[in-house]
């Protein structure tokens, strides 16, 4: 993981790695029309885009055999919908914090959505897989946030660094104008994990962040 990239900075975010897509395909996947998007760093995001209660700043690139997606404005990256639409024949990771201060960890596998939770916080544990993500997100000293935590262990499963120079030289961006958010909010039925008997689900505190 980057030692000089620190997401604690990022204020709401949502961060999107999805294995063999191109940008192209991601961008696709959050509803955007690749054609429309325009190689930019961040720098000049923050000078030339004009962002709205009712937009999302998309900027996709790739790391590897990942492609991902940063979103700092308005993040919609972790909606069911998105996220199957990345994980068929695939896996893809979500992480997300949102303006509540909850950080949401989201995995994703083969069409089905595998496991979620909020990193260091074991009552919200909602599936698992053989990756045991949440344990190794425990594992990491508690003097490291639950965000930087996460991308630690989701780095180290995709075998490769996500940079500071790769995140802030140019990548695909578009600004996702009239996002519909009632739709993005909605379950998506045959991809949910089904709430064990005694279980607490987090579900409206998830929902409650869209919007």
């Amino acid at each position: 993981m980057p030692a000089t990239w620190d997401i604690e900075d990022y204020g709401d975010f949502c961060l999107t790695l999805s294995r063999n897509h191109t940008p192209e395909q991601v961008l696709t996947a959050f509803g955007a029309a690749p054609g429309e998007a325009r190689l930019m760093t961040a720098a000049q995001c923050e000078t030339e885009v004009e962002i709205t209660g009712g937009s999302a700043l998309l900027r996709a690139g790739r790391f590897g055999t990942w492609s991902f997606c940063m979103e700092s404005a308005n993040p919609i990256g972790f909606s069911d919908l998105i996220l199957k639409n990345l994980c068929g024949g695939s896996e893809v990771f979500s992480l997300s914090r949102s303006g509540h201060s909850m950080t949401l960890f989201k995995y994703a596998k083969d069409g089905q959505l595998s496991e979620w939770f909020e990193p260091r916080s074991s009552q919200t544990v909602h599936g698992g897989s053989q990756h045991a993500f949440f344990q190794r997100i425990q594992n990491i000293p508690p003097g490291t946030s639950a965000a930087m935590a996460s991308l630690k262990v989701m780095f180290e499963h995709v075998g490769a660094d996500l940079t500071p120079d790769i995140l802030n030289g140019p990548l695909l961006t578009v600004n996702l104008g009239n996002v519909d958010h009632a739709l993005l909010a909605r379950p998506v039925p045959d991809f949910q994990i089904p709430t064990r008997i005694g279980t607490r689900s987090v579900l409206g505190r998830y929902l409650g962040t869209i919007g």
